[in-house]
């Protein structure tokens, strides 16, 4: 292959759909008959799926409102049109010059390494880069490295890559101010204050912070600067809200919707109405669909939605001693919108009467309220796994992670119902505090459990890496929160729900006896030292017929 400058092909958007290096095949003279060969689309072979364009325009420019289409001009007299290049599985991120690296720095994101956002960025996403306003000296530098960067990316790329990314990078003409459309409006308004982004749903969403936990300085106050490599990050978000959706809406399922989207500060009770027992007897799968949205949606993100990172639960009322259980936990984000589809099937075992039942979402602190817009939609679905949970014992909960933890923690006896055709230990484990040596949020506390001769080890291998919860933004963490949201921790991420640590006992265990079950934490492999901080725990044996 031949090349010409990569800044060139850079800056000209070729027309048609991507076709990933494929050459669309030609019939052969001999078979007449054996018709035409339609070569693969991009996003067939990217193996993702394909929606159609909507030109539903936005009727205000806020999050999660339809984008239609747009155009922006691209150097050499070309044009993106969004509705002539869509392909059905792409995200579009668009970011702005001005976006400096930090207070103490104030040089343009566009001079950071491009090499590292198309490292950490899947191929079907779009970046847009732009001047914001007017282009006046700092924009025009910003860019001149920019492309001046690009053009060295690209050059050491393979040639598939470089046809690739040469279609994929985008750097727009003029400034944001002369931009007519969607493109222009979005820079001029709060929402795309720090970039903004077209999902793959074609809806407008926001950008967060692109702090990189790598680069951090010397600086005072906020010691983390921007990178274009964060960006990245709410690519692969996006591509897990696709999947995520796309099985979502294969699935036959029950939905009951508990709470509207209302704006609350704290917490939120309502009521939730289930079919009877009899109809209750087919479910198998619970699941909990939770949006999480910031009570201003004509401002950005940072500064609208809650500031800190809290523990949420999910809580069901007991009606015989009124105490609260526990069917969900999550960790709000640092500043940005949340959803999250989490599974609690285990949970049925408290809702097999059916009917009405009292329930609670609680988010936030009565020291700290974060006022958020709740949704949260109950999920109920037969998937065929041929038993569900009917009934449950809570076998341990957590507390104070200190030397005397252990021996707080005597072994539990449980009795096995005897309908019980399989039994599983379900456990919820969040480490919370720092008081000494990081613990217990930051410190490689672990968790077993004995049954028998056979024990359960829960880890957090995470722990102890800077982004081990940044690199889960593919697996359902909200991206480029504020605070520390990258960091590795016992249990949980920052913008993620809490997922239950499950193992199938069924064999250690025997229907119409008793079972114990031993349980000791360690840190580090040893026992706990004190003022470890805090263990949220809750663990059960939840009998399923």
């Amino acid at each position: 292959m031949i090349r010409s400058s990569a800044l060139v092909l850079l800056s000209i958007a070729i027309t048609g759909c991507p076709s990933e290096g494929v050459t669309e095949p030609t019939a052969d003279a001999g078979a007449a008959d054996a018709g035409v060969v339609t070569p693969p689309t991009f996003c067939e072979l990217q193996d993702l799926s394909e929606r159609a364009f909507d030109a539903t325009a936005p009727t205000a420019f806020q999050r999660r409102q339809p984008a239609g289409d747009f155009s922006v001009s691209l150097p050499f007299d070309e044009t993106f049109t969004l509705s002539e290049r869509w392909t059905g599985c792409e995200s579009y991120i668009f970011l702005p010059h001005d976006i400096a690296l930090s207070q103490s720095n104030g040089n343009s994101l566009f001079t950071t390494d491009l090499a590292e956002l198309i490292t950490n960025s899947p191929r079907n996403v779009h970046y847009f880069f732009v001047a914001r306003g007017n282009v006046n000296a700092s924009a025009t530098q910003a860019i001149q490295t920019l492309k001046g960067n690009m053009e060295t990316v690209l050059n050491g790329m393979s040639d598939d890559d470089y046809d690739h990314w040469a279609d994929h990078l985008h750097v727009v003409r003029g400034g944001s101010n002369t931009i007519d459309g969607l493109v222009g409006s979005m820079f001029s308004s709060a929402v795309g204050a720090r970039g903004w982004a077209i999902d793959r749903f074609q809806k407008i969403r926001g950008i967060g912070g692109l702090a990189d936990v790598r680069a951090r300085t010397d600086a005072e106050g906020w010691p983390w600067e921007a990178r274009l490599f964060s960006a990245g990050w709410e690519a692969q978000y996006f591509n897990f809200e696709a999947t995520r959706q796309e099985r979502l809406d294969a699935e036959t399922v029950t939905e009951i919707q508990v709470f509207d989207g209302s704006v609350q500060e704290q917490y939120t009770d309502g009521t939730l109405v289930l079919p009877d027992a009899a109809t209750m007897a087919g479910f198998d799968t619970l699941e909990f669909d939770i949006l999480m949205e910031c009570p201003d949606r004509t401002q950005a993100e940072f500064g609208n939605c809650g500031e800190w990172d809290y523990l949420g639960h999910v809580w069901l009322r007991d009606a015989a001693d009124e105490n609260w259980l526990e069917m969900g936990r999550i960790i709000t984000t640092y500043h940005r919108e949340s959803r999250w589809v989490m599974d609690a099937s285990w949970a049925l075992a408290w809702l097999q009467e059916g009917g009405e039942r009292s329930v609670r979402y609680e988010w936030a602190p009565s020291w700290n309220k974060q006022p958020t817009g709740i949704t949260l939609k109950v999920r109920l679905s037969n998937r065929g796994k041929g038993v569900a949970a009917r009934s449950l014992v809570q076998v341990f909960s957590g507390g104070s992670l200190n030397t005397e933890y252990n021996a707080a923690h005597e072994p539990a006896q449980a009795s096995i119902p005897a309908d019980a055709t399989q039994t599983k230990l379900v456990v919820v484990t969040t480490g919370h505090g720092m008081d000494a040596q990081n613990c217990s949020e930051f410190c490689a506390h672990s968790h077993h459990f004995t049954i028998g001769e056979t024990t359960f080890d829960q880890e957090f291998p995470s722990v102890g890496d800077q982004s081990g919860c940044a690199k889960t933004s593919g697996e359902g963490t909200v991206p480029n929160q504020g605070g520390t949201w990258w960091f590795g921790r016992a249990g949980w991420c920052p913008g993620r729900e809490v997922i239950p640590y499950i193992n199938d006992v069924t064999e250690l265990v025997t229907p119409s006896s008793e079972a114990t079950v031993s349980y000791e934490a360690k840190i580090n492999g040893r026992a706990p030292f004190a003022n470890a901080g805090n263990i949220n725990l809750r663990a059960y044996l939840v009998f399923y017929n």
